[in-house]
This record gives C-alpha cells, structure tokens and sequence, in this order.
C-alpha cells in the first residue's frame, strides 16, 4: 500500500494532460540528447504543479525527515519512487517519457510501472518542487563513447554547515539501497534546471 494513499490530491484524475509525450527522435546519442531535453522540460514544468510539491512534502513527513536536511530529503524521494513504481521497459523501437503527474496518480492507484527515463523524470520533478536542484546522469554500460544506456539522478546538496555531497537516486534497481551507484564505462551529467 502506497504510503500516500490517504492523499486526495494524489488521487486527482489528470484531464486535458497528455499521459505520454512521443515524437520522432534520431537513433544514437542525439536521440538520448532528445529524450534528456524532454525530460529537462518535463521534469521543470511539472515540478510547479502544486500535486507534485503536496506529494513530495508528504513523502518527507511521512519518513520522518527533519527540516533542512536535504540529503535525507533526497534519499526520501528516491525511496518512494523506487519502493512504489515498477521498472519496465519502454515497447520495442519507441521512447516514451511519461508524465510525472500521471506516474504520481498510477503510484496512488497501485499500478505504476515507468522506465529509468520516466523514473529519473518522476524525482526531478518532486525534487526540485522542494527547492533541490538534480541533474541527471546519463551512462553507458559497456563503452566510453556512443548512445548512453541508462539514466538516473544526482543531486549535490548539503545539510547545513556540512560539504556538499553527491547524492545517487536510481529507482530501477529494486534489489540495492537507494544511493547505490552501479559501475559503469563513462557517463554524463546533465542539469535539469538551467
């Protein structure tokens, strides 16, 4: 059971929002560039739906989160999303990055299943709702160059008087503790805001 089942926002029926954004994008990595573009996009506008910010407030009260302890708050965002949103692989030949909003109302329903597009979306959008400022870390499994593989966020953020720290948040590996990092060849970072 969701931890936000008893949230009516998060149970609001989305009109006149498109579930799923598509078009046509090149293969490779100007394909990934794309599809990060519109994550950026995705991720910016839906974080000031006042939805997003009533979830994301939600899920800091309800793991017990003190106030100006933004690595906590990070960690908490990605535990939801990785506890309540199944992985699932986008279908064969179509990139699909789905809306935040539509994911939070399939999490409060019990049936929310995204790709790490969709996920890496997800929490940069309830992220930066509570003021964070992520980027997203696109990375290639097997080879230093070409088309990226995978997609998640870091979000570099301190708690007060403390150094920065780089905060990991990969939802779709179910079986790891949130802020694990699996190796990888090379990747990149990509701010979403800005």
């Amino acid at each position: 059971m969701p931890i936000l089942d008893f949230l009516p926002l998060a149970r609001v029926q989305i009109r006149g929002v498109a579930d799923v954004q598509e078009s046509q994008i090149q293969d490779g990595k100007a394909g990934n560039i794309t599809t990060l573009d519109l994550m950026k996009k995705l991720a910016v506008e839906k974080s000031r739906d006042p939805r997003v910010r009533h979830v994301a407030l939600a899920v800091l009260q309800q793991a017990g989160v003190g106030s100006q302890n933004y690595v906590k708050e990070a960690l908490a965002i990605g535990r939801y999303v990785q506890q309540y949103c199944r992985y699932v692989q986008d279908a064969r030949t179509v990139e699909q990055v789905h809306d935040p909003v539509m994911l939070l109302s399939q999490i409060a329903e019990g049936r929310c299943a995204a790709d790490c597009d969709d996920q890496a979306t997800l929490i940069a959008a309830l992220l930066l709702s509570i003021g964070h400022d992520p980027a997203f870390r696109a990375v290639r499994w097997t080879s230093k160059y070409g088309p990226y593989n995978h997609v998640y966020v870091v979000d570099y953020t301190n708690n007060w008087g403390q150094p920065k720290q780089r905060v990991v948040l990969d939802a779709i590996l179910k079986r790891s503790p949130i802020g694990t990092e699996y190796p990888h060849q090379s990747g990149d970072e990509y701010p979403v805001y800005g």
